[in-house]
């Protein structure tokens, strides 16, 4: 009887274990069907183009278009720094050919590690290095190269939930034709859906939004998070440095614009402009010259030069451009080291 009884209870657990599995197995194979062909974290184009995807894992992307795909032979010069060199267009650049390799909240230490790695490969003509004052806040790890987050795999778990929401979203957007923000093959970030506001006169440019804007960033960033100066990022940019002279590429040092809302909001505060100064100084004293977009500036000032108070617009991106070809030009200041 205890036998008979074992057996029938284990025949019933194998019966549902096989309905569960048959009510699963569509669901499954649909949720993996449909993250494998749109690849919202990928590269591949099979029902979804890249341009509707969202903006994930730039840093795997970049790195491996560049060294492990082998398009570093396209290029022999660079652009490095965070999202605030990703307006400046390769393309507009004369007499090289760069990649945009910035990277959100993109450090020094990063900037050091994609030269190192370039290096390993072939020449470097010119290096475009811009320097975020952010990227000297203790609190933010500015030190770490993020080496990982490069080298890892981009593609995601094909049977996640949170992936299929990405697809639905990424063939939502191919539906409508409406790109978001997307990487072109050189490494810049395409503004799309802002491009066509602004295009159709539908962009915001209000004072009140970019003061808004700014007083939100400063809170988070200097307030909630108190600044602090890393100095050992002064020696990563010292390797930078060395690494130029060794190798012998050129080398253009700036420091990236900010909207003059949060220019004044930051340096308001005493203490953080006395640290925004030193910063400076020792800038100069690494690289001899260093060209500043943070002064007081009409472009500076004019809303239409930027999406918010941190993120320019491509013309202005071509004001930059033409400053750094040019050794000066009516944007920007050129900062060097005071004659003894």
């Amino acid at each position: 009887m205890f036998k008979k009884s074992f057996l029938f209870r284990k025949i019933h657990f194998k019966k549902w274990i096989l309905i569960l599995f048959i009510l699963l197995a569509p669901s499954t194979a649909f949720i993996y069907t449909i993250n494998y062909l749109v690849d919202p974290y990928g590269t591949k184009e099979i029902v979804c183009k890249n341009i509707f995807k969202p903006v994930l894992k730039e840093r795997a992307k970049k790195y491996s278009y560049i060294f492990k795909e082998d398009n570093i032979a396209k290029y022999d010069s660079l652009i490095l720094g965070s999202s605030r060199v990703m307006q400046i267009i390769p393309s507009h650049i004369p007499n090289a050919k760069y990649y945009n390799f910035g990277v959100h909240v993109g450090s020094n230490a990063e900037s050091l590690f994609i030269i190192q790695e370039w290096l390993k490969k072939k020449p470097l003509k010119n290096v475009y290095l811009g320097i975020d004052l952010y990227s000297f806040h203790k609190l933010k790890d500015p030190i770490n190269a993020n080496e990982l987050k490069f080298k890892e795999q981009y593609s995601h778990n094909h049977l996640s939930f949170d992936t299929l929401k990405l697809s639905i979203k990424s063939l939502n957007y191919q539906k409508h034709n409406s790109p978001q923000s997307f990487f072109e093959r050189d490494g810049e970030l395409n503004y799309f859906h802002d491009n066509m506001k602004i295009k159709e006169d539908n962009y915001d440019f209000s004072d009140s939004k970019y003061e808004q804007n700014a007083k939100n960033n400063y809170k988070l960033n200097f307030i909630d998070s108190p600044f602090e100066i890393e100095y050992r990022v002064f020696s990563i940019l010292e390797q930078i440095k060395k690494l130029s002279k060794m190798h012998n590429f050129k080398l253009y040092v700036f420091i990236t614009p900010k909207h003059n809302f949060a220019w004044e909001i930051a340096t308001d505060n005493k203490k953080l402009h006395k640290d925004f100064i030193l910063i400076k100084q020792n800038l100069v004293d690494i690289f001899g010259i260093v060209y500043d977009f943070t002064i007081e500036s009409p472009y500076n000032k004019n809303n239409k030069n930027f999406y918010d108070p941190y993120h320019y617009t491509p013309s202005l991106g071509d004001k930059i451009i033409q400053t750094l070809q040019n050794n000066g030009s009516d944007y920007g200041a050129i900062l060097t080291k005071e004659p003894n």
